[in-house]
């Protein structure tokens, strides 16, 4: 994922998962704000997932599976938060359960919109 689609200050992070917007799969949760500028992504996964090693695939293959949508998705500061139920999965099914996900969230603003 190139630099200009990352949120990297912690405060940044912080402001989007206070807001208390999100939407939780069964995988992953994705808290989200609206912004003006692009979209903006940041990856959590927690020390529960796994050492270090772990916890970076988990990142890689989030990054890997959000790397065509990136030009779909709209102005959003996304936090997305692994959970430790994708550890023990194939990447087949991480990728339809993340793509699940965003589509709960796109649903759901298309719904607060209208």
């Amino acid at each position: 994922m190139k630099k200009k689609y990352r949120l990297k200050k912690s405060h940044e992070i912080a402001t989007v998962v206070m807001n208390k917007q999100r939407v939780a799969g069964k995988h992953y949760t994705i808290y989200y704000s609206k912004r003006d500028d692009g979209i903006k992504i940041a990856i959590s996964a927690g020390k529960k997932l796994g050492n270090a090693v772990e916890r970076n695939y988990a990142k890689r293959v989030v990054r890997e599976i959000l790397r065509p949508h990136l030009d779909k998705l709209p102005s959003y500061s996304l936090v997305i938060v692994v959970k430790e139920l994708s550890k023990n999965i194939s990447f087949y099914e991480k990728k339809e359960s993340l793509e699940k996900t965003l589509k709960l969230l796109l649903r759901k603003e298309n719904q607060k919109n209208d």
